[in-house]
């Protein structure tokens, strides 16, 4: 899908969305399941339930896989790690607090478009969840699944459970049967 502003919950963005989505949906649908890695109109309950009803295949979307790790681990006190702007960042905190999550402390890496989040140094992932270990938090949610954080998942490790965004997805991949790795 194409780049666009905004997060696809007004009804204009979630129509271009599924008309975008309507031009891949045979070839999508040809494969065991979907890893819908997007946030953009996957932030809602709703969301969750249009973009499966979509498709004729298992979806798995990566914000629903998120709420439900954290929810798993009965993480009530959250500290979120992202590799975004502050806007970008702020979005991402009101979202963990209207699923019901406290937000007991965050990083925000200042990364802005696809090509910087991709490019963020591992180290600076590492480090951020460090500092988070200290934290009084229950888990730890790091952000974004353009973020690369599955070659240093080990790294990551410490006191408190992390939830990455990819880690979240595949794991429900996993479980569903439609990720072998």
């Amino acid at each position: 899908m194409q780049y666009r502003p905004g997060h696809g919950i007004r009804k204009d963005e979630m129509d271009i969305m599924f008309a975008e989505l309507s031009k891949i949906k045979g070839e999508a649908e040809r494969a065991d399941g979907i890893l819908y890695a997007r946030s953009y109109g996957a932030f809602k309950e709703f969301q969750f339930r249009l973009l499966r009803d979509f498709f004729s295949v298992p979806v798995v979307i990566a914000t629903e896989a998120i709420l439900t790790r954290l929810r798993e681990l009965r993480a009530r006190r959250v500290y979120l790690v992202t590799p975004y702007n502050h806007w970008r960042h702020d979005y991402e905190v009101r979202w963990l607090r209207d699923n019901g999550f406290e937000v007991v402390g965050s990083i925000a890496l200042g990364r802005t478009g696809g090509k910087a989040i991709a490019s963020t140094p591992h180290e600076l992932v590492i480090d951020a969840v460090s500092v988070a270990q200290r934290s009084e938090a229950d888990a730890i949610y790091v952000a974004c699944t353009i973020l690369s954080t599955l070659p240093v998942l080990d790294r990551l490790r410490g006191r408190l459970p992390v939830v990455t965004a990819s880690s979240a997805m595949l794991d429900v991949a996993r479980e569903i049967g439609i990720f072998k790795g």
